[in-house]
């Protein structure tokens, strides 16, 4: 045990007594010597097309990239035949007697295997950027509420599957829900479709629709989607802002509300139409008084008129009077 103490010391006292050789600048570091080989042309282009994917990969959110990452891994080993689409559907009857559990949530990461087809890429395109944002932008402080987002999505898509039997996989529907709920939070927001189109962002659920429709012909998961994510949308955003009475009324007292409404609507047409009759009289009345004034402000300059008319005669008498009386002497 001394031994090794003293190993222990003398080791650390030469690394201590050793030289540090100073690092090279980062100009020196990345500037290539004259004897070192240059790049290759191909791996440079190789690594500028392979690099942003990756980087942009790296940047995504936690639950984005790896959702993203189990539905294409997931896919392309249901396409290479490795995993069996059968063993990973959602079947009642596998969960309930078989006690096959995990087909609750291999259900949800399968998005097809026709990972060849560009409609497949777009869906996973769409799926990606309506998750990032909405994790995080919406939910950035409040990563709780993205948590039970999706599984109360995912809850009322298993309900509703119930109605259409011969949907065993809800991975499409539940794209649709997020994309729905991006489509409500940034509704005038402009987005590129394909590359080409450019709409509104409330539109964008409706435009994969179509593309759907083309693409296999049933329309049928995006409704129940669509359906699923305006339900979660209403009740957590616009349900929580309705004002609810705290008693709601007896049905006696519902009957009487609504026979007296009519009621109170005509007397209050009644007492409008009133209010206005009234005032149209009181300005006829001032129109009248108006009227009159003119009248009395006309008289009164006909009569300043007239005395002015008067005045002026009996200047001229007077001046016809001297001049008579000038005359005379």
């Amino acid at each position: 045990m001394r031994q090794l103490l003293l190993a222990c010391l003398w080791v650390c006292s030469s690394c201590s007594d050793q030289i540090v050789v100073p690092q090279p600048s980062s100009s020196s570091a990345d500037a290539p010597s004259p004897g070192s080989p240059r790049a290759s042309p191909l791996l440079s282009s190789i690594k500028r097309v392979v690099y942003p994917p990756i980087k942009l990969f790296r940047e995504a959110p936690p639950i984005t990239r790896s959702w993203v990452s189990a539905s294409v891994f997931l896919s392309i080993l249901v396409n290479l035949r490795i995993v069996d689409a059968r063993s990973i559907c959602f079947s009642e009857r596998e969960v309930l007697y078989r006690g096959e559990w995990w087909r609750l949530l291999t259900n949800f990461f399968y998005m097809g295997d026709q990972v060849v087809s560009i409609f497949f890429w777009m869906q996973i395109y769409h799926f990606w950027e309506c998750l990032r944002v909405l994790e995080l932008v919406k939910y950035h402080w409040e990563p709780s509420r993205f948590v039970k987002m999706i599984i109360c999505s995912g809850a009322i898509m298993t309900v509703l599957k119930q109605f259409a039997p011969n949907l065993i996989f809800l991975g499409s529907p539940l794209v649709m829900v997020f994309m729905y709920l991006y489509s409500r939070e940034y509704m005038d927001q402009i987005v590129n479709f394909w590359g080409f189109f450019q709409i509104r962002c409330g539109w964008l659920p409706f435009v994969q629709m179509i593309q759907d429709l083309i693409q296999a012909g049933d329309i049928l998961p995006n409704i129940l989607g669509l359906f699923a994510g305006h339900l979660y949308f209403y009740l957590t955003e616009v349900g929580t802002r309705i004002v609810v009475p705290e008693k709601l009324p007896t049905v006696a007292e519902f009957l009487k509300y609504r026979d007296a409404t009519p009621a109170k609507a005509d007397a209050e047409e009644d007492a409008a139409r009133a209010e206005a009759a009234s005032e149209g009289s009181e300005g006829s009345g001032d129109d009248d008084a108006g009227g009159d004034d003119v009248e009395e402000s006309d008289d009164v300059e006909e009569a300043q008129g007239d005395e002015e008319e008067q005045s002026d005669a009996d200047l001229e008498a007077d001046d016809a009077g001297g001049d008579d009386g000038a005359e005379s002497e």
